[in-house]
């Protein structure tokens, strides 16, 4: 991998320019959950251990772009778009169990119909998670995929 970072021309600059990106999107998303205090409980640990597994995933694409490696930093990625989408169902979740403990909405939320409730939980109308906010990992996710993209052509398949 490292060498593949220091290839000349476009793919050496496009790999250059994903790693710059999934290094800003983690710690970015590393800041905001420790700014947010994101470690109440078990499930407020799993972004954390996500970002985990993406940098150790990282370091050893970094180390060596072995076959196995590669397909442990995918395994990652895929992992880190389910996370997210879990995240983004247990934020909705949250905020749609203690919408009714809203004062705005406390008289008016079982005659509300069932989409308009849930537009109210996902615009952030109702609770206090942000609905979408687990969903910063998908892109994160992503980018680590598509860092692995060409790594494999010159290895032996197993």
């Amino acid at each position: 991998m490292i060498m593949a970072m220091r290839s000349e021309g476009a793919v050496g600059r496009l790999r250059a320019g994903l790693l710059a990106l999934l290094l800003v999107g983690v710690a970015g998303t590393a800041v905001t959950l420790a700014y947010e205090r994101h470690w109440d409980g078990v499930w407020q640990l799993v972004p954390w251990a996500v970002l985990a597994a993406i940098c150790l995933s990282l370091v050893a694409l970094l180390l060596r772009s072995a076959p196995g490696v590669i397909r442990l930093a995918r395994g990652v990625a895929v992992a880190t778009i389910v996370a997210a989408v879990f995240g983004v169902w247990r934020h909705f979740d949250e905020n749609y169990a203690t919408a009714p403990l809203d004062g705005r909405y406390s008289e008016r939320w079982e005659t509300m119909s069932g989409l308009a409730q849930w537009w109210e939980v996902i615009n952030g109308s109702v609770g206090h998670v942000p609905v979408l906010a687990a969903g910063a990992l998908v892109p994160i996710g992503i980018t680590l995929a598509l860092l692995t993209v060409g790594l494999d052509s010159g290895t032996p398949r197993r």
